[in-house]
């Protein structure tokens, strides 16, 4: 431990724990095991979970196995003040993972936490990553930037992946579960020469039918394939130098993802307005209308990713370590879909259901073709860091480094008709440069201070020469200043509490679709000052951990989406900035070792997100008032909790059985900024038994047990199947009490949920 003193006399730590606590304290401690110790890198150095004096949310490779976690959804239910949105593989919008971290949400443009594998940014979607290679993961919460760099603008998710060592480990898993669920992950890693030459290869196979079907064609929808193969070797040819190579390969191909749409006849609210709303939980869908026909055979997701790194490492004289990591990260995808996810144009191109003798216009999406749609995008990014430590473990001790990114993304919209053109979005572009320090003193051998600072230029641009063949390239420069004070005082070597600040910047975007008009071309970057208070605790040798974190954080020119209607028809989403949003906040860990046979564990986040100054032209129209103050920021649970109980028992002399039990509850989440639609509550209970011996585990599951659907998100849409023309004649008042109005109704898309599903999983050790 650093600082070296020594525990304070047993009834000090007792007077320093709350209340609620002493008395707990007091008792004679039960028998209890210890829980386990978890070391992380959020700091870019090794330190234990419990001493890092920022909230992290860590979880080993076994404890991921446990929850029955496959990606990083799963994550999300027990992990406070963390959620993910999961309409499919390729992203909610964009192809970009959209993790939210603190109530920092969004729907366009970049993600406000990043994804990284092993240190190095991985911005396709992460859902397809086998989570049977992964070490650890890391959910590090609160800007990033003086040390991970552009896209923490809330926080960072980093997976370590497995890599070989001395010990040799070679396994076959296989899990087998409804709906054709199966998986195959093979792994073997261990030394090539001992000390010196180390190996990982791994390689799975997955395949999933899906859980609903299409009502346009009976078949199912949500299927999805994937194939991965991920392999690293490390030499440390003497003492003082290693050098890691890592990378891995995926191969996706999903079927049409399984999306509803809730049309504008059961919008309940504010008819009287032009484009209208719904008003509560969205409704309960069994299957999805998707005109699978319309694309041609180019349906669902077709991506192939590859990722590579290398990091090298130098133990340099006077303790100083000198780490170079940098590595790429490509991606080819094509993703196809009926983008009114009603199969309007399979109901037919030119009429409206119900509206005899109307003929949509020339310039309607659907008579065009426009809303069949197949989207090809090729990422590459490039990243390189290199940076200079001290020794880590004196009282005065410094990092310094430099950060180089790249990224190129091109965006193309094909369809299938001569009268729909290809849409081509250029290229997008970001460059990004960097220089960062940290210095950490302790003040006494109790009390440690750290400061951080990281100076970023970053200059995004779109390089378009269809649509700009005079000016190609469009870009802006954003420079930014993102410190981090931390102090932390040990009241024992178990218990801390700790403080820090923080900023964090966001750059600005450009809108990239070249129909919309100059004054939509781009959205201001953000910026945010974070705020937080924690205590972090371990009692009983170990026994119980309880963790607690306040936070406030103070955001300017957050980006929002809006849509664009273009005077052809049709419409489009933007990025824009509100003026003013804060988040308050509260996240609590516990988990105790009750005895040698019992675990249980409790999570709960309290997260009050919402806009102090927001105008908007449609909230004028639904309330009488522009102004948006007051109201819950978009996709954000208030409230989160998570709960599990394990026991454990012998089953013969060398055999080990367990039954687990997990709850979550996940609040309510809202569409859009008006806080009118919302996707519900959710609770989801996972069970589990199984038996185990040191060479093979077997393990009989049931997710979702009470089949849950709500759904993970609701995004405010379109009803572009169902017109308000004035032939339509219906007893529902929300079909036509408009009249005369030319826009297109509100309507609402949502992920349909995962059902219950029971499986089996087998492990073998050899």
């Amino acid at each position: 431990m650093k600082g070296g003193f020594m525990p304070l006399p047993y009834p000090r730590r007792i007077a320093t724990l709350p209340l609620a606590l002493v008395a707990f304290a007091l008792a004679s401690p039960p028998a209890w095991s210890q829980l386990e110790e978890i070391v992380v890198t959020a700091r870019k150095q090794e330190e234990r979970l419990q001493d890092v004096p920022i909230s992290v949310s860590a979880f080993t490779s076994e404890q991921l196995t446990e929850r029955g976690a496959r990606d990083m959804f799963d994550v999300t239910r027990f992990t406070p003040g963390f959620s993910f949105e999961k309409v499919n593989r390729y992203g909610v919008q964009g192809g970009v993972s959209r993790p939210v971290i603190r109530g920092m949400s969004s729907i366009l443009g970049e993600g406000n936490a990043q994804v990284f594998v092993d240190g190095i940014p991985y911005s396709d979607s992460i859902l397809s990553f086998p989570f049977d290679v992964v070490e650890r993961v890391e959910v590090i919460k609160g800007p990033q930037a003086a040390l991970f760099g552009r896209s923490t603008f809330s926080g960072a998710i980093n997976l370590i992946t497995k890599k070989g060592s001395n010990v040799p480990e070679h396994s076959a898993g296989v899990r087998l579960a409804e709906y054709g669920d199966t998986e195959v992950n093979l792994l073997s890693r261990g030394s090539i020469v001992d000390d010196k030459l180390f190996y990982m290869v791994h390689g799975r196979y997955y395949t999933f039918d899906g859980m609903y079907r299409n009502t346009l064609d009976d078949g199912r929808i949500g299927g999805e394939e994937s194939t991965n193969f991920n392999a690293s070797i490390e030499w440390r040819p003497l003492e003082g130098f290693g050098a890691i190579l890592s990378g891995g390969i995926t191969r996706d191909r999903d079927d049409l993802a399984a999306i509803t749409l809730q049309e504008r006849f059961a919008n309940n609210c504010y008819l009287d307005v032009a484009r209208q709303y719904y008003c509560g939980a969205v409704l309960d869908a069994s299957g999805a209308t998707l005109d699978r026909a319309g694309l041609n055979g180019t349906e669902g997701l077709h991506r192939d990713s590859t990722r590579l790194s290398l990091q090298l490492t130098f133990d340099l004289p006077a303790g100083l370590t000198l780490v170079s990591n940098s590595g790429l990260f490509s991606t080819e995808m094509d993703y196809g879909y009926d983008s009114t996810y009603q199969g309007a144009m399979a109901r037919g191109a030119t009429t409206v259901p119900g509206a005899p003798g109307y003929v949509r216009t020339a310039t309607d999406p659907v008579r065009t073709g426009g809303v069949n749609r197949l989207e090809i995008t090729d990422r590459d990014e490039w990243s390189t860091e290199l940076r200079l430590e001290s020794d880590q473990e004196v009282r005065f001790r410094y990092m310094i480094g430099a950060y180089y990114y790249q990224s190129r993304r091109s965006l193309e919209e094909q369809h299938f008709l001569a009268s729909a053109p290809t849409i081509f979005s250029g290229e997008t572009r970001v460059d990004n440069v960097a220089a960062f320090a940290s210095i950490g003193f302790d003040i006494t051998d109790r009390w440690e201070a750290t400061a951080e600072l990281r100076y970023a230029e970053d200059t995004i641009g779109n390089y378009n020469p269809v649509a700009r063949p005079t000016a190609a390239l469009r870009e802006s420069t954003f420079d930014s200043v993102t410190p981090r004070v931390t102090t932390t005082f040990k009241i024992t070597p178990e218990n801390m509490v700790y403080a820090n600040f923080a900023m964090g910047n966001k750059p600005g975007v450009i809108n990239a679709d070249p129909r919309f008009p100059p004054e939509l071309c781009c959205a201001d970057e953000e910026e945010s000052w974070n705020y937080e208070i924690g205590t972090k605790n371990r009692f009983f040798d170990g026994r119980l951990m309880a963790n607690l974190a306040l936070y406030y954080i103070d955001w300017k020119n957050q980006q929002i989406t809006a849509a664009y209607t273009f005077p052809t028809g049709g419409t489009q989403s933007y990025i824009r900035n509100a003026g003013g949003s804060e988040v308050k906040g509260a996240e609590l860990e516990l988990e105790a070792a009750v005895s040698d046979n019992f675990t249980a564990g409790f999570t709960y986040a309290l997260t009050d997100a919402k806009f102090t100054e927001l105008l908007d032209a449609e909230a004028l129209q639904l309330f009488g008032d522009p102004s948006l103050a007051g109201k819950k920021l978009f996709g954000v649970p208030e409230q989160t909790a998570s709960v599990y109980g394990k026991a454990g028992f012998a089953v013969g002399a060398d055999k080990r059985g367990f039954l687990r039990g997990d709850v979550s509850y996940t609040d309510r989440k809202y569409d859009q900024i008006y806080n009118l639609a919302h996707t519900g509550e959710q609770v989801l209970t996972n069970l589990s038994a199984g038996i185990e011996s040191d060479r093979w585990a077997l393990t009989l599951f049931i997710n979702n047990v009470f089949d849950d659907h709500t759904p993970s998100s609701v995004t405010r849409y379109v009803d572009q199947l169902n017109l308000n023309v004035p032939q339509y004649t219906n007893s529902n008042p929300a079909q036509d009490n408009v009249p005369g109005s030319t826009v297109t109704e509100r309507a609402f898309f949502y992920p349909l949920a995962a059902k219950r599903q029971i499986g089996l999983t087998a492990k073998l050790k050899f």
